[in-house]
């Protein structure tokens, strides 16, 4: 069985790592606040998760991936943006959920406290982390063709644009979802926004923005565990504490893409 401080430390590496690229496109796209907004959307999945008793995190998976099938399938049929829609889907359910969990999970549901991972879910957010983060790099060209150029985007292919637009928000959903064990449903939306922020502070290209916001994402989360260890700390809260520094930090290093 892998320790718990183990466990930690891998699963801050790979989620730092995923949530730092998937962070770049969702920058680019506009989207900062809806990390935020989507793991607010799994409070009523670890609601049902406590209530049934079994473990919160394949509730948040399940509300999250959910929530953004539904957005994307209302942005084909409305002319709302996905941040009104996903605005939409998280004041219903951290409705719901502030009102269906028990008052004395309220903590664990919001910072990340959660009991240890078993060895087959340690193994399914490693892997399952490790393959986003592949799809992203894989996929990482549509992706920019469809922010930069979305109606050239839609007229040359239709369906693949829709299908990438769907594939890059159901990523981004799955990677909040994985995060939630970390970091908690109040501060996941931050670890997708602060690694790709200080990237773009500092990068000189476009490939390098991408490149360096999954390796600051990596190298933070693994900082901020380190640092909460050392002081006692939650790692949710040191891990944002931490990267909000470096973003300040970045600001005297400015550059702009070439």
């Amino acid at each position: 069985m892998i320790t718990f401080d183990i466990q930690t430390l891998i699963i801050a590496l790979v989620i730092g790592a995923a949530s730092g690229a998937v962070g770049a496109f969702i920058i680019l796209r506009r989207m900062a606040l809806v990390g935020d907004a989507l793991s607010h959307v799994a409070l009523p999945g670890i609601a049902l998760a406590l209530a049934y008793h079994f473990d919160p995190f394949w509730g948040v998976v399940a509300f999250c991936l959910a929530a953004a099938v539904v957005v994307w399938a209302l942005e084909e049929k409305t002319r709302l943006y996905s941040d009104a829609l996903i605005g939409l889907l998280f004041t219903f359910n951290l409705a719901i959920g502030v009102l269906t969990i028990p008052d004395t999970e309220i903590l664990e549901s919001l910072f990340g406290a959660f009991t240890p991972l078993t060895s087959p879910e340690f193994f399914f957010i490693s892997i399952a982390g490790a393959a986003a983060i592949a799809l992203i790099f894989l996929y990482a060209k549509h992706f920019l063709f469809l922010i930069v150029s979305p109606e050239l985007a839609s007229i040359k292919a239709p369906r693949k644009s829709r299908l990438h637009g769907l594939l890059l928000m159901v990523l981004f959903a799955f990677i909040v979802a994985l995060g939630i064990k970390l970091v908690g449903t109040l501060l996941m939306g931050a670890l997708t926004i602060i690694p790709a922020t200080i990237s773009k502070n500092i990068s000189r290209s476009m490939s390098g923005y991408i490149v360096m916001s999954a390796v600051l994402g990596a190298l933070i989360s693994l900082a901020g565990v380190f640092a909460a260890g050392m002081l006692h700390f939650l790692p949710g809260p040191t891990i944002i504490i931490l990267g909000i520094a470096l973003f300040g930090i970045s600001l005297f290093f400015t550059r702009k893409f070439q």
